[in-house]
């Protein structure tokens, strides 16, 4: 994506937007989860225990797929997400990010892929680059919109589809059952695997049961992460598979060694001192307040054109207007956010990306105030 920004530039959206973000006053760009709930305190007695109780075993190179004690954990904490083992087998990986560019590597070479338009170029990025064809399946206010993906499933075989069901990433929106079930109905007919990348959940509150609830045949593939719950920086994701998909994916992580020991048995810890389950409620409902202040305060002044997000970070604006344009008024009076053409393989010029996750109450109200504004003068 090239971009104007006093000279010409080339640069992701979401990293153009993070990077003007640190230089304006208010920031409705960024991803990251909100600094002032991180339990830094907790990380730190983990940090110590770990390292008191297990010595120089938790600097040692990790173990294919992940280290024993996090995988039994998991093992554990899979069920507060609504799923259970039932024969596949958990995976660790260096964020769900790492887990999507492993099982990229696995899946494809040169085959023909569908998305959900939009979708979240970073985590498309890997796909997009081992696929041939990508078809872009529209989304609605109850996710993918699985009419459309059936029409072109009987013109086109696919080899894999990506969707986030749960606060979708740039959309908001949560996939509903009935699209679910039906998802898993399509792949047994059409004979394709289901990458449900689902990072959001445990901070999404009450959801539909996951897609792979619904699986029997071992056709989805379940992406999660512990980025939003904990924090990012410790890049522990992981993939739940079926077991030959699973063995296939430990091997190809073990090549890379990218996840790191020490931060495996923190994460370990806090799921086994039940940290993570307790902050998942608190966490829902720190962002749903949130987002209800940004959501009121657009409807206030005067933007209407967007569905209202289930849970996350994330709402999808139409600004019926060039969004690059409106960005580029709204950094002068010190507000960043995500012009969001990047994220649609069709369409998607008016539309932005707005984030609640690092910005106050009274600094999401006035990042409205300036958005408008900045509308204003286009």
């Amino acid at each position: 994506m090239v971009s104007r920004i006093g000279r010409e530039i080339e640069i992701s959206p979401v990293e153009l937007a993070s990077q003007v973000a640190k230089k304006v006053e208010i920031n409705l760009a960024s991803g990251t989860p909100d600094p002032k709930v991180m339990p830094i305190k907790e990380i730190k007695e983990a940090y110590n225990e770990i390292i008191e109780e297990y010595g120089s075993k938790v600097f040692f190179y990790p173990g294919a797929g992940g280290q024993e004690e996090l995988i039994k954990e998991i093992e554990n904490y899979v069920p507060s997400l609504n799923l259970t083992l039932n024969g596949n087998r958990v995976v660790v990986t260096s964020g769900a990010q790492h887990a999507i560019e492993l099982l990229s590597k696995y899946f494809l070479e040169n085959d023909t892929i569908a998305v959900e338009n939009p979708t979240f170029i970073e985590t498309f990025t890997p796909l997009k680059l081992r696929s041939n064809v990508i078809l872009p399946i529209g989304l609605d206010s109850k996710g993918i919109i699985v009419d459309e993906l059936e029409t072109l499933l009987k013109i086109v075989k696919i080899k894999l589809l990506y969707v986030i069901p749960n606060c979708h990433n740039p959309a908001g929106v949560n996939l509903c059952e009935d699209r679910r079930k039906r998802l898993i109905e399509l792949a047994d007919n059409y004979n394709f695997y289901i990458l449900e990348d689902d990072p959001y959940k445990p901070i999404a509150g009450e959801t539909p049961k996951p897609i792979k609830y619904f699986d029997k045949s071992g056709r989805v593939i379940y992406i999660s992460s512990f980025s939003k719950i904990i924090v990012p920086g410790l890049r522990i994701g992981f993939i739940l598979a079926n077991e030959e998909i699973a063995e296939k994916i430990s091997l190809i992580e073990q090549m890379d060694f990218s996840t790191s020991t020490i931060n495996q048995y923190v994460v370990a810890r806090l799921l086994k001192k039940g940290i993570v389950k307790e902050r998942m409620n608190y966490l829902y409902k720190h962002y749903a307040n949130k987002m209800k202040i940004l959501t009121d305060s657009l409807l206030d002044a005067g933007f209407t054109d967007f569905n209202k997000p289930s849970c996350g970070f994330f709402l999808l604006l139409n600004l019926k207007k060039d969004s690059w344009k409106v960005f580029n008024e709204a950094i002068k009076m010190g507000l960043s956010f995500v012009p969001a053409k990047p994220f649609f393989l069709r369409g998607g010029d008016t539309m932005a990306r707005l984030s609640i996750s690092v910005a106050t109450e009274d600094e999401i109200k006035k990042g409205v105030k300036i958005l408008k504004s900045a509308w204003d003068r286009v």
